[in-house]
């Protein structure tokens, strides 16, 4: 069987803070600093998780958006490395909505595992669209924080956005690029050992 192991390159991200005196104080607008990073992907897992995703949108429960959304994730901390999928499920009381990432995310923390490799992004309905329509909500995007964090290796964590650009396997992030300043509550007696300095 080939190796389909690649190394891909996060850029570096270098945006200085703003600072501006005001008569009542200094403002700062926080810049946001990250080095450039290698992780390893193995692309042939990738196509699985995002051909899965992509299926597993057709399941959406989606009668009042009609945005059909379907995520598969694999964690760190399953020794079968099996794919995991969800996909949004409505509500009348648009609060009571899950999202496709919490769905797959919940149905793995149901089976134990707490750290997160890989989570694929499917969005079916919009695959042409910028990728600000692919991309997971904000409350998502810190759910998927959660699963990292708790990683024993979160750099090696990476988040998949499908695409329909001819050629294209997915978009890339880790979690630092896709949510910066994330919010990250810990108890005392919580171990903090997996947190990354965010200034170079």
């Amino acid at each position: 069987m080939r190796d389909s192991s690649i190394t891909i390159i996060l850029p570096q991200v270098a945006i200085a803070d703003s600072i501006i005196e005001s008569p009542a104080g200094r403002i700062i607008v926080p810049g946001h600093h990250l080095p450039e990073k290698r992780v390893n992907i193995d692309a042939a897992l990738a196509q699985q998780l995002l051909t899965a995703a992509r299926a597993t949108a057709a399941n959406a429960h989606a009668p009042y958006s009609n945005f059909h959304v379907g995520a598969a994730v694999v964690m760190a901390d399953d020794p079968e490395r099996r794919i995991i999928t969800g996909a949004n499920v409505e509500n009348g009381s648009y609060g009571a909505t899950i999202c496709a990432e919490r769905s797959a995310l919940a149905a793995a923390s149901s089976l134990g595992f707490r750290a997160l490799r890989y989570l694929a992004l499917s969005t079916a309905d919009s695959l042409t669209s910028p990728l600000c329509d692919r991309s997971p909500c904000g409350i998502c995007r810190q759910t998927i924080r959660e699963f990292i964090a708790r990683s024993s290796d979160a750099s090696e964590a990476l988040i998949l956005v499908d695409t329909a650009e001819p050629g294209t396997l997915c978009e890339a992030f880790d979690i630092d690029r896709l949510l910066p300043y994330g919010f990250n509550f810990a108890p005392p007696g919580i171990d903090r050992s997996y947190e990354r300095v965010l200034t170079s």
